[in-house]
């Protein structure tokens, strides 16, 4: 199983081009476009919502941040953050996320053309064809992919797949946070940038990246993607924190060397990058809610075990112990 959807580039690509009116939302067979809840909807779930996701409050040098397990395609139900999630962004003084995704160099980076030679291997060997047919069938004209990475245009189909059972990257977790945190005027960090998880969907090579067009095709065109999305935002949904730390025993993602590689990439590599942005920003006397995908923060590896390893207090607050 791929999880292409932790990228919180890929939500923002495809919201970007559903807002601009890519989504041909008038074909019968097409999803409901995604819609903003009116006012009263919007306090009904304000006094309603429950916590959902996972977030941990750790402690060093005598104050406190968080951190908080996102999904990057979700319900509108979900819009709203419950209680606890709110009030660990109103005692924090900076919010940090994967990316800014309104800084101008994100949607840049992400339409930078595919490398020639490999954009020739991707057409000749028909993988650019299948996926802008996949593309086309998720009600987004694949004419506006022409010139964008083929392993960055696959990921976008795999998150839009997802809008069939509900689930949208117009929901997105982080990017509801992010205009929660400029609705409080809180500073916004960036752990990574735009370029480095665009290089981790396109592989360093030709044969990963091939692997990883072929792994979506082939998920999405079976429904099995489908089926391994609603299984994580359920997950999500229900905290259910015990599942998420087993992630290796159900994502049927280390099957293979090269899997293995990827998910190392994906997760590991990425992890122990961003735990050290997040343990210098705290040091410095930053109380930081931090969001990111929730897979990085499952088992030994994940953020929680790395900064109780750096001296960290960590404590579970969602779900409650």
């Amino acid at each position: 199983m791929r999880k292409r959807h932790l990228f919180q580039s890929v939500a923002m690509l495809v919201l970007g081009f559903c807002a601009t009116g890519g989504v041909f939302a008038q074909a019968p067979r097409c999803p409901a476009a995604a819609s903003v809840p009116d006012k009263a909807r919007m306090g009904e779930m304000f006094r309603t919502a429950p916590d959902r996701g996972f977030l941990w409050k750790v402690t060093k040098d005598g104050h406190s941040s968080w951190l908080y397990g996102t999904l990057h395609v979700a319900k509108q139900d979900w819009l709203m953050p419950g209680p606890l999630t709110r009030a660990a962004i109103l005692q924090s003084s900076e919010v940090a996320l994967e990316l800014d995704l309104n800084a101008p160099e994100t949607a840049t980076s992400l339409r930078q053309p595919e490398d020639a030679v490999r954009w020739a291997h991707l057409v000749q060997s028909g993988r650019k064809a299948k996926v802008d047919a996949l593309m086309d069938q998720q009600c987004v004209p694949s004419a506006a992919f022409a010139h964008v990475a083929v392993g960055v245009e696959a990921a976008g189909v795999e998150a839009l797949s997802a809008r069939r059972d509900g689930y949208y990257p117009d929901y997105a977790v982080d990017a509801v946070l992010q205009g929660m945190a400029g609705s409080l005027k809180k500073p916004l960090i960036g752990l990574e940038t735009v370029q480095m998880q665009r290089d981790l969907l396109i592989g360093p090579n030709q044969a990963d990246e091939d692997a990883f067009i072929d792994g979506i095709i082939k998920g999405v065109s079976s429904g099995k993607t489908q089926t391994e999305n609603r299984r994580l935002a359920e997950m999500w949904a229900s905290s259910d924190v015990k599942r998420l730390d087993a992630y290796h025993e159900w994502c049927d993602c280390l099957n293979t060397a090269q899997e293995r590689r990827f998910m190392s990439r994906l997760l590991d590599d990425r992890n122990a990058g961003m735990a050290a942005k997040i343990a210098k920003i705290h040091e410095s006397g930053t109380s930081l809610f931090v969001a990111v995908g929730s897979l990085h923060m499952a088992g030994p590896k994940g953020l929680p075990a790395l900064l109780r390893k750096d001296g960290f207090t960590v404590q579970q607050i969602v779900p409650a112990l």
